[in-house]
């Protein structure tokens, strides 16, 4: 199992040095080149996908469009504030993620 990284450059030059192998450089690319790389991740035996909640918020339809084809709960997309901080936003992922998973809301 393995951790991937989807980022901007400066977020991505922080979890190299951290050991994570697996990065994924989206600034420029196209929305063909991005719906590849979920599909690879989402096939291959990656565990964990992190991404930056900026980039997360730029993609957000190929993000839905990923997890409508999961097949049980891996891999987990995580959003993480980038090196500018983190976005004010009126859903926590985190909180969604766990409702999910364990089917209801925990307060």
């Amino acid at each position: 199992m393995e951790i991937a990284l989807i980022g901007d450059r400066h977020t991505i030059y922080g979890f190299r040095l951290a050991g994570i192998k697996k990065t994924f450089l989206i600034e420029d690319s196209r929305q063909e080149d991005i719906r590849g790389i979920l599909k690879d991740l989402f096939e291959d035996s990656t565990a964990l996908i992190l991404i930056t909640e900026k980039i997360a918020a730029k993609i957000r339809v190929l993000l839905e469009e990923a997890n409508r084809f999961r097949k049980g709960i891996m891999p987990i997309i995580l959003q993480i504030p980038d090196s500018g901080g983190p976005l004010i936003s009126a859903v926590d992922p985190m909180r969604e993620l766990i409702k999910r998973t364990v089917g209801f809301e925990i307060a």
